[in-house]
């Protein structure tokens, strides 16, 4: 079955690990990247070496009318993977509300942008998926900013409020919350401070169930039957994919 795939943030990271899992034979994915051509690039390369069609689409989605201007590039898309995030960890006593408003506009504003635009085209093809990346620190918090973490708190009750909004039309709207996934942000959060990378997955480990590092291939698995013909009566759910991370 030919369908288009649309993936915010897919030049890198998680967004790459979910454009490349969900390339098969006959799929179009529509990476989206922000002036970061050579690396969407490549992502592109990988989804077309399994066998799927992909081209690139370049937006700021902290700007409104570039999101509107990449939905209608995109063209009817059946699958929409909000994965693009704008990473803070500025705290409270020093945080301005341009910062806010900034990660509001990327994290939230965005995907309900996109859901607006591309889910009319679902409704018309019969339904469609629309699949949001969240995060653990909205049940954890730390070690990320308010601006982020609200943020996200913010990006679970638009998936609930979507999944109730266009059931009907046989879209289903869900979630995944990544735990502590290895990724470049990880080194970036720190704001360029040097990361004793050993310290770090100590810290983590001793929080996990799961007695290994995750990566962003450890995801891969639950976006894809989200976005798959099984999940249909699977709506409105955030699934945590963190190992068993708990907070301590």
């Amino acid at each position: 079955m030919s369908r288009t795939i649309l993936v915010t943030g897919a030049r890198r990271g998680i967004g790459a690990a979910l454009a490349v899992g969900l390339a098969t034979p006959g799929v179009t994915l529509v990476l989206h990247h922000l002036a970061a051509p050579d690396e969407a690039e490549a992502v592109a390369a990988r989804c077309r070496a399994a066998g799927a069609y992909a081209r690139l689409v370049e937006a700021d989605l902290s700007v409104p009318a570039e999101v509107l201007a990449m939905a209608e590039a995109a063209g009817p898309v059946d699958v929409l993977v909000n994965n693009a995030a704008r990473a803070s960890n500025v705290w409270i006593d020093e945080l301005p509300l341009a910062e806010w408003e900034a990660t509001f506009a990327v994290n939230v504003t965005a995907p309900m942008l996109l859901s607006q635009a591309l889910a009319p085209g679902m409704r018309a093809r019969g339904g469609g998926r629309i699949i949001n990346v969240t995060s653990a620190t909205v049940r954890l918090g730390g070690p990320s900013g308010p601006s982020y973490v609200s943020s996200k708190a913010a990006l679970v009750g638009l998936t609930r409020s979507l999944a109730r909004a266009l059931g009907s039309d046989g879209t289903t709207v869900n979630a995944i919350s990544p735990g502590a996934i290895r990724t470049e942000g990880e080194r970036e959060l720190a704001g360029g401070r040097p990361v004793d990378e050993a310290a770090v997955d100590a810290a983590i480990l001793a929080r996990q169930a799961v007695p290994r590092r995750l990566d962003p291939d450890d995801l891969v698995s639950t976006v894809r039957f989200l976005a798959g013909p099984d999940s249909g009566a699977v709506t409105g759910q955030v699934i945590e994919v963190g190992g068993g991370l708990v907070h301590r």
